[in-house]
């Protein structure tokens, strides 16, 4: 099997010796369940509870327009969106390259950031549509966790089939460099998302390469799990927009029901993968 660099690793060879302990990788889900749980608590009340009470205190207790209340929703949860992703920005762009995908240079972003990027567009352009107009388009203004939710779980959908079917990267994909085979999407989410937002930096990246290359359970696990989380995403995303855009759903429900699917799926595979 090919490493990142393009190179054959003997150890995953057929003729490899069996038993081998495949090396460590730095930072564990078992040794962070505290932590993990206070960060997934934090991520469900920011994401989904204080939205909703947000948005249902304004729409229900006061006498503001449906345009002002849905504007202030999208603005005070839109800059907390806005932060996070400056965050990793400035991360993946200062001098130090402790964080950049392995092989890349100064200025290189990860596959993630590139991802957060076109989410921020779509998600962006949904709220502009469903705020401008008077009343508001509540049900489309709902769908921007929705839309994510699609964009990933297509995305990890077509790079199962792509590494199924035996492709080669066609450009860079964090530290995957162009022409080298395939990996499940998972493996890409877990590295730059670890390497990045833990601080684990390249030093993550680089074992978590070592335990791919030596470690076929390994490779199966991150299959199945990158299964598990395409087809759960895609299968949530179809019924949450059908019930969103269902016209005998009141839309103060809609938006309800589009709101939190994204912390609870996230959850549910947070908890798959331990």
């Amino acid at each position: 099997m090919e490493t990142a660099t393009g190179r054959t690793n003997m150890e995953t060879s057929p003729e490899s010796p069996r038993g081998r302990v495949p090396p460590e990788l730095p930072y564990s889900l078992r040794n962070h369940k505290l932590s993990i749980a206070i960060a997934w608590t934090i991520l469900t009340i920011n994401s989904c509870i204080l939205p909703l009470v947000l948005f249902y205190a304004l729409w229900f207790g006061t006498s503001l327009s449906r345009n002002i209340v849905v504007g202030i929703n999208t603005a005070v949860f839109g800059v907390i969106a806005l932060v996070s992703y400056s965050v990793r920005m400035w991360h993946l762009l200062k001098t130090d390259p402790h964080h950049r995908p392995l092989g890349s240079g100064r200025g290189s972003l990860d596959f993630f950031q590139i991802n957060f990027t076109i989410g921020f567009i779509i998600v962006t352009i949904e709220l502009v549509l469903g705020t401008k107009p008077k009343p508001p388009l509540v049900r489309l203004s709902a769908m921007p966790p929705t839309s994510l939710i699609f964009l990933v779980g297509g995305q990890l959908a077509l790079f199962a089939a792509l590494s199924g079917l035996g492709f080669r990267t066609p450009f860079r994909i964090s530290s995957l460099p162009r022409g080298v085979a395939m990996r499940p999407g998972i493996y890409t989410i877990i590295e730059d998302v670890i390497a990045v937002d833990t601080g684990t930096g390249r030093s993550y990246r680089e074992a978590l390469e070592a335990r791919y290359q030596a470690s076929p359970l390994f490779r199966q696990m991150l299959h199945q799990l990158n299964l598990f989380w395409s087809i759960s995403a895609l299968a949530v995303g179809a019924v949450v927009t059908a019930v969103v855009f269902i016209p005998s759903v009141p839309e103060t429900v809609a938006y309800g029901v589009g709101g939190c699917n994204d912390s609870i799926l996230g959850e549910v595979g947070t908890n798959e993968g331990r």
